[in-house]
């Protein structure tokens, strides 16, 4: 796969800074399951005096690679850089500190001299019993949302709140039947769930398009209706079900 060519071509480059302590993979490349069309997510821990001579440097290292059609900055788990080369690969690179890792998912190490990701011990995507209880109330508030613009015949935003209520579900979906990657939501669901369930959601979501409302929602509810029933009791004790059944009848009465 191209992903491991760039990644042999990249890590050499990398390691003759002095500022790179170690360099490893996480996401799908890193935990087995990355295919052709897998983005690279690739780490470089470096010291904490040296990050900011590092962040400058980034570019330069990746332009050795390929060219570059695009490339951004941003910050979300760690200093990012998003880069797409002009054979259309993405690559993700990040820099880390030791004391800025954060052991979520696996790794893959690709260069450790000081055995610095030795006691890494990752986490899961799982989601707390706090957060299913959140996206339940989100879901049905988005429930309330959806009501009023389709009766102001606004198709299309309610058919973007459709869309939005069906990402809430798929987290359900997701906790049931794949708890330790929850949090992926539709990341690579064909392979997370059951067949059966996961026809029942394309069903859905063939029917949320404009011209089909109510009735993908309608076939949402009833697939948020089969989850519902398969959370745990303690879960199902928290949820808000006076105002999640209030609404599902309401949207019904959309038919």
């Amino acid at each position: 796969m191209e992903q491991w060519n760039a990644i042999y071509t990249l890590v050499p480059i990398l390691k003759e800074d002095k500022a790179v302590r170690a360099i490893f993979l996480k996401g799908s490349l890193a935990r087995g399951e990355g295919d052709k069309y897998s983005d690279v997510d690739l780490y470089c821990l470096v010291y904490e005096d040296d990050l900011e001579h590092f962040l400058n440097r980034r570019l330069d290292y990746l332009k050795k690679y390929k060219g570059l059609l695009f490339w951004t900055e941003v910050n979300f788990v760690a200093p990012q850089i998003v880069a797409v080369f002009n054979n259309g690969l993405h690559l993700d690179l990040y820099t880390v500190t030791k004391e800025t890792l954060k052991q979520t998912d696996a790794v893959k190490i690709l260069y450790d001299p000081e055995k610095l990701l030795s006691d890494y011990q990752k986490d899961w995507f799982e989601l707390s019993k706090e957060e299913i209880v959140k996206i339940f109330d989100q879901l049905t508030f988005k429930l309330l949302e959806f009501e009023a613009a389709y009766k102001r015949k606004n198709m299309i935003w309610a058919s973007r709140l459709a869309s939005h209520i069906s990402g809430d579900i798929v987290l359900l979906v997701r906790y049931i039947y794949d708890p330790k990657h929850a949090q992926l939501g539709f990341k690579k669901i064909n392979n997370a769930i059951p067949e059966e369930i996961y026809q029942e959601l394309c069903n859905a979501l063939d029917k949320i398009n404009p011209s089909n409302l109510p009735m993908g929602l309608f076939k949402l509810l009833e697939l948020t209706d089969e989850i519902i029933s398969k959370l745990p009791s303690d879960i199902n004790d928290e949820l808000n079900f006076k105002f999640y059944d209030f609404m599902s009848e309401k949207i019904k009465k959309l038919l």
